[in-house]
């Protein structure tokens, strides 16, 4: 866990976070704020219902269900990297109507381009998928418990925001959900 595959992978998280700082502070007005603390609130209560599963069944938190080799850390390594380059598209799509929170913004534009045209929530996906190769290159139990609450996460939030666009662009938005899936391209 402490080779040069997982280095990378912290090198990674740190230049995303790194990124995503920097732009928070070029983004439109707020005008319309959605719920705060409910996704948040549906990942700890996955993760904390995924180990206590876990523990019932008698497997520790910290199970390691493999030891990383050089390959497989290559192979986790390269998943992350995807995973940054659908949230940096991303991110570079969505432009200024970017939020970290559930929010609606002045002049609000629906994005339909891009990873856009693949999923309507790609930073989640990007996020995903970084999870994923990060929870494959940890070897752990706990890994991929935080990776389906990530999702779950994800999945609440998400739900979230298309009522807020769903009021601000009912035909559009209404048109756009037929036509595009919500995380993963084609299948859901």
């Amino acid at each position: 866990m402490h080779g040069p595959t997982w280095i990378f992978i912290l090198c990674c998280w740190g230049a995303w976070l790194t990124y995503w700082v920097v732009m928070a502070f070029s983004t439109k007005r707020t005008v319309e704020h959605g719920g705060f603390i409910g996704f948040r609130l549906v990942m700890v209560v996955v993760a904390a219902a995924l180990i206590v599963v876990a523990k019932l069944a008698g497997v520790s938190p910290q199970s390691v269900f493999w030891r990383t080799p050089l390959a497989l850390g290559v192979v986790s390594d390269c998943i992350v990297v995807v995973g940054v380059a659908i949230l940096v598209w991303a991110r570079v799509t969505l432009g200024r109507n970017w939020s970290a929170e559930v929010t609606f913004k002045e002049d609000h534009e629906l994005i339909e381009s891009g990873p856009y045209a693949l999923v309507r929530h790609p930073i989640y996906s990007g996020l995903i998928v970084m999870a994923l190769g990060t929870a494959i290159n940890y070897g752990r139990f706990l890994g991929f418990a935080l990776t389906v609450a990530l999702a779950a996460s994800f999945w609440w939030k998400a739900r979230a925001e298309e009522r807020i666009i769903s009021r601000h662009f009912p035909d559009a938005y209404g048109e756009y959900r037929k036509r595009v899936r919500a995380i993963i391209p084609f299948v859901l």
